[in-house]
């Protein structure tokens, strides 16, 4: 229970192989070949200066070490050498420069494809997805695997500068480059297992980080909660397990992309020790001069000081690929309600209703209807009672398209749902929840929100359809008031008016109202009632109430169980009837009745 429990809810498996991954982040990155190229020429001039160097600082040493040395050839040696240091630094800042311009510019167009690729889930997606481990992989895992594109050009860089200078070895002296080459398969056999290792404690740390924000989410929207209970020491002692895990994986990961360092240092100092004695002795027997041995002491540093940083680079690439898996993980989803192929704009329904056998489970086996039926008259004002998981939310879930059902046909004005465009089913239908939610910003923006041409007087009607314009009129800024972040600044019978009226501005044919007077005070609801006859007229209307007075009006009521109708009618009919919603009223609603008196 609480912040760990919230956790245990994702998995992720591994599903893409090192090759793929690679083949994908070479596609996503083809679009950008201009600073690609870019800067792949500026790694080659700098690589290129790299080689050139040690020479020239050669040259110098040899003419240093004669008796007769060229001065004019040393000063010029010199000046070369200064005027390669600056270029490199040049070269050095336009690199950055450009990987400045690319890296920002990647990652808006990745967590663009990312964020365009939630909007499309349907809510099964969400179901099984923290909110906090989504904002992870838009935000964290984004940035991680920006940052392994300037990896990858480091590492590019650092490739080729160990082959180029490994062919100057071997062109210095054949005897000192073959002893050289016994330490590479040694470097290469550490290498290949702190990959394998870096693999595997990366994707540890990409989910610790999700698993710390799921938390600091999770504990930030249920603060009420937690202090109406008295729980912020257990929270904080939750919330200490994890953020310790987050570090225990974090040391890990640390720890893989530092320990190898020490041992591939150790070989590269006995090599470089070998290569001193023995380049020595060949210099006190004059088989080469000292300027020589000098320049190849100075490549080999060059040789493995590359190899050290390709060391760093194989845990970090790690992490960025981790990072990429996760990510993939949503751009590869595809949501479960899908418009079939050559699906029309239907443009304005009447809104006739037809639910035909319908089959539907969230988990497989586990069904809330099976072979369902129900038909909604035009215009028809329908509420839908039943005790708690008996299938009512399930169903206007299924009407508006949240889910997808496994079996049968919804239809409207005698077309199946799934022939209509999703935008232009959605135009006509309307919801509004228990459970209001605003975005940040004015009221006025949250009443605007699903019609943004609407005109002030549109809105000014909305307000005034649903008797809001009171209440409003008490709040210092009107409509341009800061509603807060979901709307906490106002008052729930405040936020429920401002969802009416956001409904009833985008004029829906079809109107859910799913239990949304059940959280407002007597004197807000007595408001709400007098503008759900306007609100109604004219529309087909679902309503899932726990409100006797929402549903007594209503044309029909129909009573689920199970998944099952077991009872239809009106009010009147459905008490004398005494069956399953007699029992209900007895149960829920009758002492709602202004004649009710305890007994």
């Amino acid at each position: 229970m609480g912040i760990l429990a919230g956790m245990m809810g994702e998995e992720y498996k591994r599903v893409y192989s090192d090759r793929e991954l690679f083949s994908r982040y070479i596609k996503r990155i083809a679009p950008f070949r201009k600073s690609i190229l870019l800067i792949s020429l500026f790694i080659f001039i700098s690589t290129v200066i790299e080689i050139i160097s040690p020479l020239l600082v050669g040259i110098a040493v040899d003419e240093l070490s004669k008796i007769n040395g060229d001065f004019i050839l040393i000063i010029i040696t010199g000046l070369s050498y200064l005027l390669l240091t600056i270029t490199t630094w040049i070269i050095f800042f336009l690199r950055r420069k450009e990987i400045g311009k690319f890296v920002p510019y990647f990652l808006e167009n990745l967590r663009m494809d990312i964020f365009d690729k939630l909007q499309e889930q349907d809510m099964s997606f969400f179901d099984k997805h923290q909110s906090g481990n989504l904002n992870t992989r838009v935000s964290n895992d984004a940035l991680d695997f920006g940052n392994t594109t300037i990896l990858i050009a480091d590492a590019m860089g650092s490739i080729l500068i160990s082959i180029m200078t490994f062919g100057i070895l071997l062109w210095l002296n054949l005897t000192l480059a073959l002893i050289t080459l016994i330490a590479i398969p040694f470097i290469f056999l550490f290498v290949m297992i702190l990959r394998k290792i870096a693999r595997v404690v990366s994707r540890t740390y990409r989910k610790a980080i999700g698993d710390v924000n799921s938390a600091m989410v999770e504990s930030i929207e249920g603060i009420h909660v937690c202090k109406s209970f008295g729980q912020e020491s257990t929270v904080s002692d939750q919330f200490f397990e994890t953020n310790k895990d987050y570090f225990k994986s974090g040391y890990k990961l640390t720890s893989v992309t530092h320990m190898w360092r020490p041992l591939l240092e150790t070989i590269a100092s006995i090599t470089l020790i070998i290569i001193v004695y023995i380049g020595g002795q060949l210099s006190f027997r004059g088989i080469t001069n000292p300027g020589t041995i000098f320049i190849y002491i100075l490549y080999l540093q060059r040789f493995f000081r590359p190899i050290m940083v390709i060391t760093t680079f194989f845990p970090q690439l790690s992490a960025g690929m981790a990072a990429y898996e996760r990510m993939l993980d949503i751009l590869d989803s595809e949501p479960n309600v899908m418009q079939n192929p050559g699906a029309i704009d239907v443009g304005e329904l009447k809104g006739e209703i037809v639910f035909e056998d319908v089959d539907f489970c969230y988990r497989e086996g586990e069904w809330i209807f099976n072979k369902f039926n129900l038909k909604i008259q035009k215009g028809e004002k329908l509420a839908i009672v039943g005790q708690t998981g008996a299938g009512k939310t399930s169903l206007v879930s299924l009407l508006a398209r949240y889910y997808e059902f496994q079996g049968g046909s919804i239809k409207i004005d005698g077309t199946d749902i799934r022939d209509m465009t999703l935008d232009s089913f959605r135009r006509n239908l309307g919801k509004v929840q228990q459970d209001v939610f605003l975005f940040t910003g004015t009221i006025e923006e949250n009443i605007r929100y699903g019609r943004q041409d609407a005109s002030d007087e549109n809105i000014i009607n909305a307000i005034r359809a649903v008797h809001a314009e009171e209440l409003i009129e008490y709040l210092p800024e009107g409509l341009q008031t800061q509603v807060g972040e979901r709307g906490k600044s106002l008052s729930a019978g405040q936020r429920q008016l401002v969802s009416f009226a956001r409904a009833l501005l985008t004029d829906p044919k079809i109107l859910i109202l799913d239990e949304a007077t059940s959280s407002v005070d007597a004197y807000t609801e007595a408001i709400i009632q007098e503008a759900l006859e306007i609100l109604l007229a004219d529309r087909t209307s679902i309503i899932i109430a726990h409100r006797l007075s929402t549903i007594v009006n209503s044309d029909r009521i129909i009573v689920l169980d199970h998944g099952q109708i077991v009872e239809e009618g009106t009010h009147k009919t459905l008490l004398l009837k005494g069956g399953k919603y007699a029992k209900l009223y007895k149960k829920y609603f009758e002492h709602q009745n202004l004649d009710w008196h305890y007994s």
